[in-house]
């Protein structure tokens, strides 16, 4: 089993430009992003970074072959096999945790 984790000050990603959420956002990602707001943006960044942490291979990986959506009960679910995900979000910070099975 591998882990990663990533915490994100929140007001490091306001404002930031379409080409920087392009760059890390899925098209579908970025349907929500722009439904949800800044809360959206700073949950699956972290995410993908504590995702990309989780693999062995993380050259490999960019932010765009990881797809964070949402399960039917709201609960964060990632493209990538045997990887899970969750995201919590307090105040002025944003952390997500992800684990890998073996």
């Amino acid at each position: 089993m591998n882990i990663g984790c990533d915490i994100v000050e929140n007001k490091r990603l306001e404002n930031k430009s379409d080409r920087f959420v392009s760059k890390v956002l899925t098209e579908k990602e970025i349907a929500l992003y722009k439904s949800e707001g800044l809360e959206f943006l700073t949950g699956r960044f972290a995410a993908k970074e504590a995702i990309m942490k989780c693999l062995d291979n993380t050259k490999e990986i960019n932010p765009l072959d990881i797809e964070v959506l949402k399960n039917k009960d709201g609960s964060p679910s990632c493209n990538i096999k045997n990887v899970k995900v969750s995201i919590s979000h307090e105040k002025d910070y944003t952390i997500a945790f992800a684990i890998k099975l073996k």
